[in-house]
């Protein structure tokens, strides 16, 4: 008994140690510039017998120069519940962009992620997902010539063997490694100038929410104010230079330009019926958009549809002579909120096919397990409220989205707010002065110990 067992072990050390499976196989000739297909033959039953000699693993770096270079923009989409947002950050690090540049790294994309010409459209914050996100980057090529293409002097792709006039699978490679509510859907070749922020034409985000005991043919015509050319200094995030409360404008990035122009703002009910589980969307169109302003509009618009505001509130805010500074306010929560699309020009999108399928089903899947959960609580909850009757059930189906803290309902108007962009930017320059004066101090300090003790 015990030495069928140990046979037993000794087999399944074999077998592990010799499975490849086709993916990795297809990962190895990819990333080593083989052709699709070339995979190493099964072994007969003659070869188990007589096991081949393995190939001493190599440990030399990945020969970058002998491919050549290409500029591309990327479409991607992601659930961004579970992750800090989209920006590489010091700290966490569980962000998309790290993601999506450990995959560029392991599949040997980009040598140096400092120096790929990298681009994003927009900044999404911690929760936020997107449909249509677009960065742009420098990538490896399988091509000698073609759109965006470009040949360095140490490049030696030309000698390199192998098919040269069909591009690395740039969707399959990446879909493969990253995580799987990260998906890249498409990609295109752009011109070494193209940057996925600035060429841009206009976003689109759109804000999801059950209507609860909204008023939405009020928040449809409150929303119309907003369309146009605006200063949005009041319906932006801000922060304090001084303090780590966040209710202070952050222009020590240079941010002191606070006009935007949005295209349209529509709020629309997703399916017939008066149900307070009704789902409902604002859609969002802009050209750009300030830290948070799409989140500080949806908080405002829901205050409107409660009834605790006027749909004027946005006539006043936006007049930066009547309303100088921001009111404070809590602003509208992240989880809804999906960059759904950015447009270019002249930008032609290739996608393959198999990945794109094989992304679409996956998203259907976490639907169908979301949707049951969500169906199971829906039905419980009807059962709930039949117990209620004849009391009418709560309507509180939209404060999880915007909560307005405890206690009787404080008008804006009425509210504390921050300082002015002209007071801020006084603060500002009197603590740069500061600090330059500190500088200067400890620059003569060091100066006089080194008279003072000389080498």
């Amino acid at each position: 008994m015990i030495k069928k067992k140990l046979l037993f072990l000794n087999l399944s050390v074999r077998l592990q140690s010799s499975t490849v499976t086709i993916d990795q196989r297809c990962s190895f000739s990819v990333m080593s510039g083989t052709e699709p297909g070339q995979f190493e033959r099964s072994n007969t039953k003659s070869d188990a017998a007589q096991p081949r000699p393995k190939k001493p693993r190599t440990t030399g770096n990945f020969e970058f120069r002998k491919y050549a270079k290409r500029h591309v923009a990327l479409r991607i989409a992601y659930l961004g519940w579970s992750y800090h947002g989209f920006a590489i950050q010091k700290t966490p690090h569980n962000t998309i962009e790290a993601h999506l540049f450990e995959a560029l790294e392991k599949v040997k994309l980009v040598e140096d992620a400092l120096n790929c010409n990298y681009s994003r459209c927009g900044r999404t914050d911690k929760g936020v997902s997107a449909l249509g996100q677009v960065v742009s980057l420098t990538v490896r090529s399988n091509l000698l010539e073609a759109e965006g293409v470009e040949i360095t002097e140490d490049c030696t792709a030309h000698e390199r063997k192998g098919d040269k006039t069909v591009e690395l699978p740039y969707m399959a490679m990446l879909n493969s490694t990253l995580p799987e509510d990260i998906r890249v859907l498409s990609w295109a070749p752009v011109g070494p100038d193209f940057n996925a922020r600035f060429n841009c034409l206009h976003r689109t985000y759109k804000y999801f929410f059950p209507k609860g005991n909204l008023d939405i043919s009020e928040m449809r015509e409150a929303a119309q104010k907003l369309v146009g050319e605006h200063d949005f200094r009041n319906f932006c995030r801000v922060r304090n230079f001084l303090s780590s409360q966040f209710h202070y404008m952050d222009i020590s990035g240079g941010v002191t330009n606070f006009r935007r122009r949005i295209l349209s703002i529509d709020v629309n009910e997703l399916s017939d019926g008066d149900s307070p589980y009704q789902q409902c969307e604002i859609t969002i169109v802009g050209l750009a958009f300030l830290w948070h302003q799409v989140r500080c509009m949806v908080a405002i618009l829901f205050l409107i549809g409660h009834g605790l505001e006027k749909p004027e509130i946005i006539d006043h805010m936006l007049d930066i002579e009547k309303c100088p500074s921001k009111p404070q306010y809590g602003m509208a929560s992240e989880l809804p909120l999906v960059l759904y699309d950015s447009v270019y020009e002249g930008v032609e999108w290739r996608r393959c096919e198999r990945n794109y399928v094989k992304t679409v089903s996956h998203f259907q899947q976490m639907w169908t397990e979301m949707t049951v959960k969500s169906t199971m609580l829906r039905r419980m909850l009807d059962s709930l409220e039949l117990s209620l009757l004849p009391s009418p059930p709560p309507t509180s189906q939209v404060s999880p989205l915007c909560k307005q803290g405890g206690g009787a309902y404080k008008p804006l108007l009425s509210r504390p707010t921050s300082a002015t962009l002209e007071e801020r930017l006084a603060d500002h320059k009197r603590k740069r002065a500061r600090e330059c004066q500190l500088q200067e101090q400890e620059a003569d300090t060091d100066r006089q110990e080194q008279l003072q003790n000389p080498l």
